[in-house]
């Protein structure tokens, strides 16, 4: 009788259990739908203000290994209606990194006839000269693409910020020699104007991450403004980065390799 009682305390103990644990979850879910619902709403509200602020300019995407599989079939409008002029991917990373979805992309962009970039991501800890190489091997520009793109974001955690500066500049004036054309530097708003916003740099086209304005950055003239991760494109899953560029389409091609 005594083991019946205590039985029969242990299953309503994990009854109660289960029902608190379904309660509070419940609270969880409730307020994790709510939260991405207010910053879909949010990024989807953003977006819609920057088409109708910059109706008539060039939009385009970049991608890398992160979206997985792609159905290009269906990969032609940025939010079902806005046309995109041109996409980028990584390509490279450091040394030795290589994107794993690079390659099979980059020859479906050409085939997709869209303007097509790709990007290395400079890690500032390691050898500039062997970060441009491994750039050098693996992309193959040809007329008609963007130049060559540098992601540079971070500082070095084992050098100073000339020498990291240094690196860089030796990344671009040996990628500028190899393939004749000047290069394109990526980063974000606040890197480019505290560590980048110097002379040896003024010579390249900026793209600029910037997510929080509604207008366009106004730390340097730039060529392509990231304004959000959270864009959509039918084929694509998930939220990816949308771009404008600065221009007419005629500018968009004069950048382009010749």
């Amino acid at each position: 009788m005594k083991r019946t009682y205590v039985t029969w305390i242990l299953v309503f103990m994990l009854c109660a259990v289960l029902v608190l644990g379904a309660y509070v979850f419940r609270i969880d879910l409730k307020f994790l739908y709510h939260r991405f619902s207010q910053e879909e709403s949010t990024a989807s509200t953003k977006n819609e203000i920057i088409f109708r602020e910059y109706p008539h300019a060039l939009y385009g995407v970049d991608l890398s290994h992160y979206q997985g599989e792609i159905n290009w079939d269906k990969v032609h409008y940025i939010n079902d209606s806005v046309p995109i002029a041109f996409l980028i991917i990584r390509a490279t990373m450091g040394v030795d990194g290589l994107d794993s979805m690079y390659k099979v992309r980059w020859e479906t962009i050409k085939e997709k006839e869209i303007i097509r970039g790709a990007y290395h991501y400079y890690r500032p800890n390691q050898h500039s000269f062997s970060q441009a190489n491994q750039f050098k091997e693996h992309v193959r520009l040809r007329k008609g693409d963007l130049p060559p793109i540098l992601d540079i974001e971070n500082l070095s955690t084992i050098q100073s910020v000339e020498n990291l500066k240094m690196g860089v500049k030796r990344w671009l004036t040996e990628i500028e020699e190899f393939y004749d054309v000047t290069p394109i530097i990526y980063t974000g708003d606040h890197f480019y104007s505290k560590y980048l916003n110097t002379p040896e740099f003024d010579k390249y086209p900026i793209w600029i991450a910037n997510y929080g304005n509604y207008t366009e950055p106004i730390t340097k003239p730039w060529t392509i403004w990231q304004f959000t991760e959270q864009g959509q494109v039918e084929g694509i899953e998930g939220f990816i980065d949308l771009n404008i560029f600065k221009g007419t389409y005629s500018d968009l091609k004069d950048l382009l390799i010749k």
